[in-house]
């Protein structure tokens, strides 16, 4: 599979990355869900696959999956990308030391702040970041960043040179994409101290209330603002990954166009998918692989 570098970070990744976070409508992860070797296996079947970029986050309860994988391949083969949810240094410190010893690892090559969606936001979490930054400079950390779901952040990033890459949420469709209009759900979650007490829910009642992922396409014209946002990151050689192709599986019946639109964006140096079988990973490896070769051939006969 190709791979390319994220931004100016000398990290190169494969195209499409495997995530281990997969939301079910319980509100729990598909991929916690499993049994420890059976993702560990489907971890290591999409490395021998050309996936090398796995995806993970603190809160899917993941690591002991990945920690199985890790222990079956070389470590610096796998390009790990996992997020906090942190706000302040204390917090920071504890949740990337307990990242490290649950994986077994001595760093990490991507770590972001997980799921801002204001600049506010971001402002009230800088002692996590900072405390990244920090860390990236003790050679713990490889990359840092934040996975975006709001489009207020989004543009943020361009003002902050530190930022070495995003994940942001993008598909053919407008399904849960970034925007500046939030929901009542995304108002709260980005208020750091309710977001905190929203947590310590059932996980039945904030399926509840969590919206719905087909609900929410968003107007063209906030989808072209996203896009060009994005642009406007990628040129600053920032590196750009992207996430919900699939809309959380709500375009899963017409995956081929959903990860063909991606794979497609220029500006979009790779994207997340949450497989949860081999056959989806065989599925999905095709596609890009077809489709890049195509974009190759195209390129040459234009040059």
């Amino acid at each position: 599979m190709k791979r390319v570098e994220l931004g100016k970070t000398g990290i190169e990744v494969s195209r499409l990355g495997i995530g281990t976070g997969s939301g079910l409508p319980s509100g729990h992860c598909a991929q916690a869900s499993m049994d420890k070797n059976e993702l560990a296996k489907l971890l290591l079947y999409s490395f021998d696959c050309g996936i090398n970029l796995w995806d993970t986050a603190f809160q899917y309860n993941t690591y002991p999956h990945i920690k199985e994988a890790l222990k079956q391949v070389n470590r610096k083969d796998v390009v790990l990308a996992t997020k906090l949810t942190t706000a302040n240094e204390k917090e920071t410190i504890r949740d990337f030391n307990i990242t490290l010893k649950d994986l077994n690892i001595d760093y990490v090559d991507i770590c972001l702040l997980h799921g801002v969606r204001t600049d506010t936001e971001l402002q009230k979490r800088s002692g996590a970041f900072n405390t990244m930054v920090k860390l990236k400079k003790q050679g713990k950390i490889r990359a840092i960043g934040l996975s975006s779901h709001g489009l207020s952040v989004l543009k943020s990033v361009l003002e902050i040179p530190e930022i070495d890459l995003v994940w942001a949420r993008i598909n053919y469709a407008g399904l849960n994409m970034d925007t500046g209009c939030l929901g009542m759900y995304d108002q709260m979650a980005s208020i750091y101290w309710l977001k905190k007490c929203v947590q310590l829910l059932p996980k039945r009642v904030k399926s509840l209330i969590r919206p719905k992922t087909n609900s929410q396409p968003i107007h063209e014209d906030a989808r072209k603002e996203v896009t060009d946002t994005l642009k406007d990151i990628h040129s600053q050689s920032k590196g750009i990954v992207g996430m919900k192709v699939i809309a959380e599986g709500v375009l899963r019946n017409d995956a081929e166009k959903a990860v063909r639109y991606v794979n497609a964006l220029p500006f979009v140096d790779s994207f997340i998918i949450g497989m949860l079988n081999k056959k989806e990973i065989d599925e999905n490896c095709k596609i890009v692989n077809t489709a890049s070769m195509e974009l190759e051939g195209v390129e040459k006969q234009i040059s």
